[in-house]
């Protein structure tokens, strides 16, 4: 195969990577809200993001907190929302809340080495295989300004390590989250 045909398919492999879902599930909750329709203006609330649990420094960082800010205002820009600085002028408020927890899956082995035809007498050593593991739950809730009730919450959960921080997961992530959002 010639270099070309080679980078046209890596090209076509690399578009249909790109274009598979993401692998974390997203739930939303949603109420009817005039706030909620598109063209309507958004602002960061001046809380802080709140991260609960054992946080992965690969993960909880500056770098992916500017990353994930910058997704998120995308996804909204791409569905006709627009930011404004001032929150008090804006029809939405954002806020995301990031919990992380180690977990762990074990599996029991046992040997074979007393089992014959016909019959297996009991196991004699048994192994426990254990597997450390970072679960993350990403929750983005979109409040209406002028009632300061909740009107939308999107909820992302998956094993994550630092190769879900990157830009171009982040981004398919985000956009999964608004994907049932009002458009233009």
């Amino acid at each position: 195969m010639t270099l070309l045909r080679w980078a046209i398919v890596a090209a076509g492999f690399t578009a249909i990577v790109g274009a598979l879902p993401v692998e974390a599930r997203v739930d939303v909750v949603q109420t009817t809200s005039p706030a909620l329709a598109s063209g309507s203006t958004f602002a960061w609330t001046s809380m802080n993001a709140v991260g609960t649990g054992m946080p992965d420094p690969a993960i909880a960082n500056e770098i992916t907190a500017e990353r994930l800010r910058a997704a998120t205002e995308t996804a909204l820009a791409a569905k006709g929302y627009r930011q404004v600085e001032n929150p008090a002028e804006a029809d939405l408020l954002l806020v995301y809340t990031i919990i992380m927890k180690p977990e762990s899956t074990g599996r029991l082995t046992s040997d074979a080495a007393n089992c014959g035809i016909p019959v297996c007498g009991p196991a004699q050593d048994y192994s426990l295989d254990t597997h450390q593991y970072t679960q993350g739950t990403l929750v983005l809730d979109l409040i209406e300004r002028q009632t300061g009730r909740m009107v939308r919450r999107a909820t992302s959960k998956k094993r994550v390590t630092g190769k879900d921080v990157s830009e171009t997961k982040l981004t398919a992530l985000l956009r999964e989250m608004t994907k049932s959002l009002p458009s233009r």
